[in-house]
């Protein structure tokens, strides 16, 4: 299940009476969303974020059309050295940009089961 799936069925699982009763008691909509929806959905939206990152990270086909002469993008910088038959070099940095994606995960389960074990506690009940 992918991140973004995983967010709309959090979205749906939240009661809808949360909005009412805040409304209710004349509370502003942005404190029952920055209190109440965004704790409940954050396992979600942290999910979407490495999601988004790692694909960011990988992406060639939008960026090839966008970067300009002075702008050296790893994964263009990987077709222009395939291109000109730099096949180790391309390969080196290939594999530096799985080490990226790999240490910015490693580094993203343990901040979030930490940021878990604080704000999630309530699930565990």
């Amino acid at each position: 299940m992918s991140g973004y799936e995983r967010f709309l069925d959090v979205v749906e699982e939240i009661d809808k009476e949360f909005e009412s009763v805040s409304a209710s008691l004349k509370q502003p909509f942005y404190r029952t969303f920055f209190r109440i929806t965004t704790p409940i959905c954050l396992p979600a939206i942290c999910e979407i974020s490495i999601y988004l990152f790692v694909n960011a990270m990988t992406t060639v086909s939008a960026v090839v059309f966008l970067y300009s002469a002075d702008t050296y993008l790893a994964s263009v910088t990987i077709l222009n050295l395939d291109e000109a038959g730099e096949v180790a070099a391309a390969a080196a940095l290939g594999m530096m940009i799985f080490y990226t994606n790999a240490s910015v995960r490693i580094v993203y389960t343990i901040l979030t089961k930490k940021i878990f074990f604080k704000t999630q506690a309530w699930r565990k009940k």
